[in-house]
């Protein structure tokens, strides 16, 4: 951790999980799984949000896991159809990045420290993004 940000009083640390931090493949690696390492890397990064939120709270340090959910980014767009998921609706990049600038920027004073968020939930339920999941027009 960077000593600054406690020396500062501290602020947000904001980590970007994802659900294979906790759930088993449909797959193995390359037939639509993916990796034990990517899974352990995320995993051991989802627990540390609590314990930061626990040892170093009261210094002011602010951690959360930003679970981004199923997002269309240029790979998954191009992807989706050989993965089986043509029929999800994605959201955007830029709706986990509304929720973590707003993590970032103090939450609305929120008592989610050591908390992970459901990124698109998080999204609709405050109005931090306008809602992506309309029909698209034909």
């Amino acid at each position: 951790m960077e000593p600054g940000l406690l020396e500062q009083g501290g602020g947000p640390i904001i980590h970007v999980t994802s659900h294979v931090a906790h759930n088993d493949p449909p797959a193995p690696a390359g037939q639509g799984g993916w990796g034990l390492g990517y899974a352990m890397s995320k995993a051991a990064l989802h627990r540390m949000a609590s314990f930061l939120a626990i040892e170093l709270g009261d210094r002011g340090i602010r951690a959360y896991n930003v679970d981004p959910g199923f997002v269309l980014t240029e790979r998954m767009t191009l992807n989706q159809g050989d993965l089986g998921l043509e029929s999800y609706r994605g959201a955007a990049p830029s709706v986990p990045a509304a929720v973590i600038a707003w993590l970032a920027t103090g939450a609305d004073g929120e008592p989610l420290n050591g908390q992970t968020l459901r990124a698109q939930k998080v999204a609709l339920d405050r109005g931090l993004h306008p809602d992506w999941r309309a029909a698209a027009p034909h």
